[in-house]
């Protein structure tokens, strides 16, 4: 009997160191996102709820424990960047604007662990920024074109059958249908809060269709150039015909005057037709574009997920990259798309499509899909360029000042050697 019992406790120390090791070796993780879902639906999961649920595969396979904190929108690009400075940032993070994170070396070099399958499994890889050891440090997602909608009832209000879409066209149906309609024709948001809110969809779109590229040979931003005039002259050409007016809305607000039938034409991001207009009772299609002197064009952006560097330092850097792949994996985001926001799929084993004909659509236009791409200072870039553009548009600039005073605005003062 003693020595059954001392068998025992032999047993139950053993237990007890075991687990012991087990807990000390449990490794925690921490991840970033910014707040996705914004339903007021009372069956709609919350983002928390959502990747908590997520990771608890997660965690009983690779013992360990994630911490998914979700970060609000208005205060996440300045938040993540100032965490990754500091110790304290988060291993895994939701990243908008990469250009300064690449510069400081704050993001891990991923290619040393990855396989050329996980690598060519990401659709935009290709794209993403690389450190100076020539190492890609995102994995990086596409946001979603910026895709025109039109108002068919306002269209046949003014007799026409469809809208014209090339730039000249397009401005005297404009005029047709607020002839006929007496509603706007075409509003943009230059009231937006910030440059880079307000030339996502009311500059940069035109600036591809008029051939234009945001980048030089040598990674600089050049705007000063033939396709920039044009697009400068267009955007005057729609305050000069009657297009565009005084009137300086958001993009929040243009969809709300679409919604209530005030306007034909407005450029949105994808989640707005079957969500917003159809239930308003908005008869209305997709176009891809508006069609420029070189074409139709139309941007995306590539916001991305990827691993602090200070995870080597932490230990946790193979484990942090293992649940970034996780993240960005087509079972888990066709999950995300499917029940938070809607985004069109980032990797090739991804197959959740909410919207048919959209996907048809921008999959037919894939080679007018122009990513607006991370250069120094951009932000204080944007909003000189939407400065002047507004003293353009009140008389005080010309399209070519425009340009030239941007530019030289931003070698002088922005630019940094």
């Amino acid at each position: 009997m003693k020595r059954f019992l001392a068998l025992l406790l032999v047993c139950v120390l053993t237990l007890s160191i075991l687990s012991v090791a087990v807990a000390e070796d449990k490794k925690t993780l921490t991840v970033w996102i910014p707040q996705y879902q914004f339903s007021k639906d009372e069956n709609a999961i919350s983002d928390q709820d959502f990747w908590d649920g997520v990771f608890d595969p997660f965690e009983e396979e690779n013992n360990c424990e994630v911490k998914v904190e979700i970060v609000g929108w208005g205060v996440y690009g300045d938040t993540f960047f100032t965490s990754l400075v500091n110790e304290d940032g988060p291993d895994v993070v939701y990243v908008t604007d990469n250009y300064d994170l690449v510069k400081r070396d704050l993001l891990l070099g991923l290619d040393p662990y990855l396989t050329d399958e996980q690598k060519d499994n990401v659709i935009l890889w290709n794209t993403a920024p690389e450190n100076a050891n020539g190492e890609k440090v995102i994995v990086p997602m596409d946001d979603g074109v910026a895709i025109g909608y039109v108002n068919k009832g306002l269209l046949k209000e003014a007799g026409l059958d469809e809208l014209p879409l090339e730039w000249d066209a397009f401005i005297e149906a404009g005029k047709t249908i607020q002839e006929k309609t007496g509603k706007r024709a075409f509003l943009q948001n230059w009231g937006a809060t910030s440059g880079t809110s307000a030339l996502m969809l009311a500059f940069w779109p035109y600036y591809f269709q008029a051939g234009g590229r945001m980048l030089d040979e040598n990674g600089n931003i050049s705007i000063d150039n033939e396709a920039g005039l044009k697009t400068v002259e267009f955007l005057k050409k729609l305050k000069d015909e009657g297009l565009f007016t005084e009137d300086i809305v958001t993009e929040s607000e243009s969809v709300d005057k679409f919604a209530n039938g005030e306007v034909a034409y407005i450029v949105a991001d994808l989640n707005k037709g079957n969500t917003t207009f159809t239930p308003a009772g908005v008869e209305w299609e997709y176009v891809f574009s508006l069609k420029g002197p070189a074409g139709f064009g139309a941007r995306t952006a590539t916001d991305s997920f990827a691993v602090n560097k200070k995870t080597v330092a932490r230990g946790n850097d193979e484990l942090a990259v293992k649940a970034l792949m996780y993240i960005t994996s087509g079972a888990v985001m066709d999950e995300f798309h499917s029940k938070i926001f809607y985004l069109p799929p980032f990797t090739k084993d991804a197959s959740f499509v909410k919207d048919e004909a959209l996907y048809n659509l921008t999959s037919a236009h894939s080679d007018d899909i122009y990513v607006v791409e991370e250069f120094a200072a951009k932000k204080s870039f944007e909003d000189t360029l939407l400065a002047n553009i507004q003293e353009m548009f009140q008389g005080n600039l010309e399209p070519q000042e425009v340009l030239t005073e941007t530019m030289d605005y931003y070698n002088t003062q922005l630019k940094e050697d």
